[in-house]
């Protein structure tokens, strides 16, 4: 059987909005107390899907880190790149603004780790994963076993953003057409973020959209 090329575009062009969103709520547990906290922990996607991780409580960051070292920003030696990472993101109760940090789901063959770089906020719970394995040596119960316990790498509260380049399963629904999006792919398992309003930053593989 031979499809037009007008059949394929057109397959092509309603494939986003089969994308699922998922939010991750940062610095903030179920009931919305402030916590050192991601809510949920482990998000299974899939490729084109959104994770939106909404900075609802505290001063926090999402940083990519490496399953062998939980609390450090991945370092890629083979691209001499870090790994990506939002700004600090502080949550004005006052004024209700929820600072949100997209990321594109590009690949599944490999998971994606993530913490807060603020410290002591990682070896206090703040750390996460995408796709992580559920059988085998990388899981995500192996993965928390390797959170320092003692000092950690991180930054200060004050410190610059670096650009470079989740305990049960997230859940979301489909929302139609994908957000206007910008950007390039890399190998950071997330790519291309939604640009529907805000700041885009640019990083290692990964272009990151911060929406207010």
């Amino acid at each position: 059987m031979k499809f037009s090329a007008a059949l394929l575009a057109a397959v092509a062009a309603i494939t986003p909005a089969l994308a699922v969103n998922y939010t991750v709520v940062v610095g903030a547990d179920a009931t919305g107390a402030p916590g050192l906290v991601f809510v949920p922990q482990i998000v299974t996607a899939a490729v084109g899907d959104f994770i939106n991780f909404e900075f609802r409580g505290g001063n926090h960051t999402v940083t990519q880190s490496s399953f062998d070292n939980p609390c450090t920003q991945q370092f890629n030696t083979v691209t001499q790149q870090n790994g990506f990472t939002s700004p600090f993101m502080p949550f004005n109760a006052a004024s209700g603004q929820i600072g949100v940090f997209t990321l594109e789901v590009t690949q599944t063959a490999n998971p994606i780790w993530f913490f807060c770089a603020r410290k002591p906020h990682c070896k206090g719970g703040m750390y996460g994963a995408i796709n992580p394995p559920t059988t085998g040596e990388r899981t995500f119960a192996a993965f928390a076993a390797k959170v320092p316990t003692a000092e950690e790498p991180g930054f200060g509260v004050t410190a610059p953003f670096t650009p470079g380049g989740s305990s049960s399963s997230g859940s979301g629904t489909g929302t139609g057409a994908a957000p206007t999006s910008t950007g390039t792919g890399g190998d950071n398992g997330a790519s291309t973020l939604s640009a529907r309003s805000g700041i885009v930053v640019a990083l290692a593989g990964l272009a990151a959209t911060l929406l207010f």
